[in-house]
């Protein structure tokens, strides 16, 4: 294979990993989110959101053959190996683990002299249930078909649902309003729509894991509510009859019958030598 088909192999395989198909970009699925009600939606305070996209491809735009880079955007940061995005906004239900965090920024991906050129922008980590959630994310690119034919006007597809986390490990903490929502390297994974829209990894392939850190102000409604114990009432009692109804100590109770034997024994010899007397002077 000559130098020039080897390289023209990877741009297309990068097109294929990170730009909409031309389908998809027509005509994306409906998504279903889960989005916490007015009454039980617990406003996000602050969020931070740590991805490392996928190491693989990572090393492929910065490798010999696309020669690339990439670069953040819109306050998002990079610090080897993971991308982070802070300043979400939401909701979240504590009561049925639903709600959704909106993160600003992005990575734009460059390869081949310019040729590639991508941006996954805006994430946002949808919860669906107590140990699940999505990753949905803006992608900006030229779609593989559009490559082939020489086309090179971008298509900006919004909100792919890219990503089906594992949020099983996730930790909700509440003290009064407070509400902190945690998970540290969540395993995610590529979903079916994921790979309608790039067509290079198989549904299911694993992308690097994902952290979050969320911190929110719940109405009171939110809270979880405390689980009721029952107690017994006490009955009330006299002083008399708590005095006769109380348990006394083994051992004590002993000693004391031991005195009453004591004590009556002195008293029946007492009463004997008295008679005996009596018998003598008679």
């Amino acid at each position: 294979m000559s130098l020039r088909r080897a390289v023209m192999a990877g741009l297309v395989s990068a097109i294929v990993v990170l730009a909409p198909s031309a389908a998809w970009a027509a005509s994306p699925p409906t998504i279903a989110t889960a989005t916490a009600t007015a009454t039980d939606a617990c406003a996000v305070t602050s969020a931070q959101l740590s991805w490392g996209f996928k190491e693989s491809f990572r090393s492929y735009i910065s490798g010999s053959i696309a020669h690339g880079t990439w670069e953040v955007q819109g306050g998002a940061t990079y610090e080897t190996p993971r991308f982070g995005w802070t300043g979400g906004a939401g909701t979240y239900s504590p009561e049925t683990s639903t709600g959704s965090i909106a993160f600003p920024g992005g990575i734009r991906f460059t390869g081949h002299d310019g040729l590639l050129d991508t941006t996954v922008q805006n994430p946002t980590v949808v919860f669906t249930g107590p140990a699940t959630a999505q990753l949905l994310i803006d992608i900006t690119g030229v779609s593989m078909e559009n490559a082939l034919a020489g086309v090179n006007t971008p298509v900006t597809t919004l909100q792919v649902p890219l990503l089906d986390l594992d949020f099983a490990a996730a930790v909700v903490e509440t003290q009064h309003s407070a509400l902190t929502v945690s998970v540290v390297d969540a395993p995610a994974t590529i979903t079916a729509e994921g790979f309608a829209a790039f067509g290079n990894y198989e549904t299911g392939t694993p992308f690097d894991a994902l952290s979050l850190i969320v911190s929110a102000e719940c109405p009171q409604a939110a809270m979880p509510a405390p689980t009721p114990t029952e107690t017994a009432e006490a009955p009330i009692e006299t002083d008399a009859a708590a005095a006769a109804s109380a348990p006394t100590p083994w051992l004590p109770w002993v000693i004391a019958g031991g005195a009453v034997v004591v004590v009556g024994a002195a008293a029946a010899f007492a009463v004997a030598r008295r008679r005996e007397r009596k018998d003598d002077s008679a």
